[in-house]
C-alpha cells in the first residue's frame, strides 16, 4: 500500500534522531513502504524508493541560493531501488534422512518450516526403515541421496572407508548457536571415532558402551573393592559365595552380543600402546583375532563364565540389569537403556523396574589389563609404572548423523545448520525421546535423563561417571570397523560360543576364527580390508 508523501529532513535536521535509518539516508525524498513476499515461503520485507522527484521542488523556499551550502550533502539522485537482505541459503535444497516411527516429523516439522523461511532453502525430512545389518548405508550415496543422515555408528567404518561422509564445516564445530557442540562431546569420541586426522566427519548421537555392575553394600561390608583389572574380577567371581552368599554373576553370552561381550573383554589384552594394528595388520589386512592377546582374553571369558549359571549363554545386557536390580545378582556386566526407552506417544518409564529392598549398586568402567602383548617382540610386556590398561570397545551399537560428500559446500554447510536450528541450544533436547544417549560433558548434569527405571539418582550418576571415564580416554576402539564386519562378528560369535559350551578349547576356537576370516578377507580383498581399516583409524591408505 502505498503511503502519502511526506517531507522529511536531512540527517543535520533537529528531527534526524527521530527519524529511521532509511528515512535518514533518504534525505528529503519521500518513501513509500510496499510489503513483498519474499522468495522464502511467506517471510516478508520491506521495499524502499524514491517517489516523484517533483514533489521535491514544491518544498523549495524561495531564495533557494540560501540553502545551496546545505544541499550539497544531499544530492539528488535517480531512482533505486533498497535491496533486501539475501537469504543465506536461498535455493539449497535440504533432504534429511531419520529412522522411521520415532517421531521426527512431529518433531522437526514446524522448526524446519520455520529455518526454511528464514533461509530460502527448501527442506525435507526422509524416514528411512532399518537396512540390514549387512548392507551399507546408501542413503548418503546416489541421485535421490539425504544431504543429511542419521546412521547406525556401527556403519561409521563403512561410510568413512567409502569416502561417504563430507567434513563439518570448521564454524560449524562451536558452541555457538549454530553450531554442533564439537567441544562438548566426550574427547575419546572426537579424537578416536568421529574424526580422521583432526577432520570432524560426523556427530555421534548415542554411543552405548559396557559397563562393570555391583552390589556397593555387599561388596563393603565384606571389604572388598570394586575391580579394576580382569583378574580381580575373577577373583571376586571365584569368591562370591564369600561376599554375596545366594547369588550369581552376570555376562550378556546371549549369541547376538557374544563377539561384543568377547571384544570389550580382549582389547586391554590385546591392543598394544604403541601398535595401530588390533583386529588385523594395518600393513597387510591379515587378521589377527587368532593371536597371544585376543586368546588370553577367552581364556578368562571361558573361565568366567564356568563360575556362572548356563542361562548366561543366552542372555542379553537387559537381562544381566534386570539380575543385578532384582537382587539375584551381585556383579555383572550390562548397560542401561536409552531412556526414555518408550514408543512415541507413551509416557517414559511408565513403570518402575522391579527392584529389591534395600540393595545399592555400584558402576565402573569395565576393567583392563596390566599387560598386554607386543607382537613386535612377541611377549607380554607390564604397563609402565604398574599401570592398567583399559580400552574401551564402542560402536557396536548407537546413531550418529553425518552430511553426503556428494553435496556443494554450500548445501552441506545449510543441512548442519538446518539441524542445529532443531537440535536445541544443547544440540540434543530437540531430538525425540530414545535417539540420543550419553556421549557429551553438558548431559552430565541430570544423569538420571540418562538411565533407565529403577536406580536412585546416586546410582545414576556412578553410571554416568563411569560412561564418562570409558568415553573420555583416547584408547577408545570401534567394533570391527571394515567392509564385511557381520560376517566377521558372526564367525567370531559361533567360535566363542563353541568354546564356551566346551565344544573346542579357547585356542581351537580361535584358529577356527582366523581361518575364517582369512577366507572372508580374501573374497573381500586384503587390500580393501587393510586400506579400510587404515583409515579407520585416520591413516592414510596404502
Amino acid at each position: 500500500m502505498q503511503a502519502g508523501p511526506s517531507q522529511l529532513d536531512c540527517p543535520e535536521s533537529e528531527n534526524a534522531p527521530n527519524i529511521g535509518f532509511v528515512d535518514r539516508i533518504s534525505c528529503g525524498r519521500d518513501v513509500d513502504t510496499v510489503q513483498s513476499p519474499d522468495p522464502g515461503e511467506g517471510l516478508r520485507f520491506q521495499k524502499t524508493y524514491d517517489s516523484a522527484a517533483s514533489s521535491v521542488a514544491l518544498r523549495i523556499p524561495p531564495f533557494p541560493w540560501i540553502l545551496i551550502p546545505f544541499l550539497a550533502g544531499c544530492p539528488s539522485a535517480p531512482d533505486r531501488e533498497e535491496r533486501a537482505p539475501s537469504l543465506p541459503f536461498a535455493g539449497q535444497q535440504v533432504r534429511i534422512g531419520v529412522p522411521a516411527d520415532r517421531g521426527f516429523r512431529v518433531a522437526w516439522e514446524a522448526p524446519l518450516n520455520e529455518w526454511a523461511a528464514q533461509t530460502g532453502a527448501t527442506c525435507a525430512v526422509a524416514e528411512l526403515t532399518p537396512g540390514s545389518p549387512d548392507v551399507p548405508f546408501a542413503a548418503l550415496s546416489g541421485e535421490d541421496r539425504q544431504t543429511l543422515a542419521i546412521f547406525p555408528l556401527a556403519k561409521a567404518g563403512g561410510l568413512v572407508g567409502a569416502g561417504s561422509l563430507a567434513p563439518i564445516p570448521p564454524p560449524l564445530l562451536s558452541d555457538e548457536e549454530n553450531g554442533v557442540r564439537w567441544h562438548d562431546l566426550f574427547s575419546g569420541l572426537t579424537v578416536r571415532i568421529a574424526a580422521r586426522k583432526e577432520t570432524a566427519l560426523f556427530v555421534p548421537l548415542s554411543c552405548p558402551v559396557l559397563v562393570c555392575y555391583y552390589r556397593t553394600d555387599l561388596l563393603s561390608d565384606a571389604g572388598l573393592n570394586p575391580p579394576q583389572t580382569w583378574e580381580e574380577y575373577q577373583q571376586l567371581l571365584e569368591k562370591l559365595a564369600t561376599w554375596a552368599p545366594g547369588l550369581a554373576a552376570v555376562e550378556p553370552w546371549g549369541e547376538s552380543y557374544r563377539a561384543t561381550t568377547y571384544l570389550a573383554r580382549a582389547v586391554s589384552f590385546a591392543q598394544h600402546p604403541g601398535h595401530y594394528s588390533l583386529f588385523f595388520d594395518i600393513d597387510t589386512g591379515t587378521p589377527l583375532i587368532d593371536s597371544p592377546g585376543f586368546l588370553r582374553a577367552l581364556e578368562a571369558s571361558r573361565d568366567a563364565v564356568t563360575s556362572m549359571s548356563s542361562d548366561v549363554l543366552s542372555y542379553q545386557p537387559s537381562d544381566c540389569r534386570e539380575a543385578i536390580l532384582a537382587g539375584r545378582a551381585a556383579l555383572g556386566i550390562a548397560l542401561e537403556p536409552q531412556a526414555p526407552d518408550a514408543p512415541v506417544g507413551e509416557p517414559a518409564a511408565a513403570t518402575r523396574e522391579k527392584r529389591a529392598e534395600g540393595i545399592q549398586i555400584g558402576f565402573v568402567r569395565l576393567p583392563g589389563s596390566r599387560e598386554t602383548y607386543n607382537p613386535t617382540r612377541h611377549l607380554w610386556e607390564p604397563l609402565a609404572d604398574k599401570g592398567i590398561q583399559q580400552v574401551t570397545l564402542c560402536g557396536f551399537a548407537g546413531l550418529a548423523i553425518g552430511a553426503s560428500s556428494q553435496n556443494t559446500a554450500l548445501q552441506t554447510e545449510a543441512s548442519w545448520n538446518a539441524l542445529a536450528k532443531v537440535g536445541g541450544r544443547d544440540f540434543m533436547s530437540g531430538f525425540p525421546p530414545g535417539i540420543t544417549g550419553l556421549c557429551r560433558e553438558s548431559q552430565l548434569q541430570n544423569p538420571g535423563d540418562l538411565v533407565g527405571p529403577g536406580l536412585e539418582f546416586p546410582e545414576a550418576e556412578a553410571y554416568a561417571n563411569a560412561v564418562a571415564a570409558s568415553l573420555r580416554d583416547v584408547r577408545l576402539v570401534a567394533e570391527l570397523p571394515v567392509t564385511g564386519r557381520i560376517r566377521f562378528r558372526d564367525s567370531l560369535a559361533a567360535a566363542i560360543g563353541a568354546c564356551l559350551k566346551g565344544a573346542q578349547t579357547p585356542q581351537e576356537a580361535l584358529q577356527q576364527a582366523g581361518r575364517e576370516w582369512r577366507q572372508i578377507v580374501e573374497e573381500i580383498g586384503a587390500a580393501r580390508i587393510r586400506d579400510n581399516y587404515r583409515l579407520s583409524l585416520g591413516l592414510r591408505p596404502r
